[in-house]
């Protein structure tokens, strides 16, 4: 076994490189923040999945007998669920660095976090909790997503 590194591959090595043939930390750190957005997106969407489809079979450790702005638990399970089916499939357009995808994550993302506002009567520290995931998903689209020219 060596302890040497492997040698770099001319392929490898073009990849690493810009349109002036420097290389650019700055993809490197875009791309993990793209990849740290794409998984928050795949992980808050499965949970308000999971979220939606517990409010909508009634599910017993939300709090009964709640007020809400509008509507009712089983229409806000509907809508939870409705919106994490969207947070996965453009967690994984982030995860690809789609821009559309990026774009459509921080409109998808902050619907999300107004959601878990309305939804807090039902479940309130964790309505609290994806709202604060939701945010930094937000932050990690928006500050760090890839610049144009």
């Amino acid at each position: 076994m060596s302890i040497h590194p492997r040698p770099v591959t001319e392929r490898e090595e073009a990849w690493r490189r810009n349109a002036d043939g420097v290389y650019d930390r700055r993809d490197d750190d875009v791309s993990g923040w793209l990849a740290f957005a794409g998984v928050l997106l795949l992980i808050v969407g499965s949970l308000n999945v999971i979220q939606g489809i517990a409010a909508i079979s009634g599910s017993r450790f939300f709090v009964h007998d709640t007020h809400y702005v509008f509507a009712n638990l089983n229409t806000w399970g509907w809508i939870a669920l409705c919106v994490g089916a969207v947070q996965v499939v453009v967690g994984l357009g982030a995860m690809v660095r789609n821009q559309l995808a990026r774009w459509s994550g921080i409109v998808v993302l902050s619907l999300a976090a107004l959601m878990q506002l309305l939804m807090a009567p039902a479940y309130p520290f964790w309505a609290i909790t994806l709202f604060a995931v939701n945010i930094i998903a937000v932050y990690a689209l928006a500050a760090h997503g890839e610049r144009g020219d």
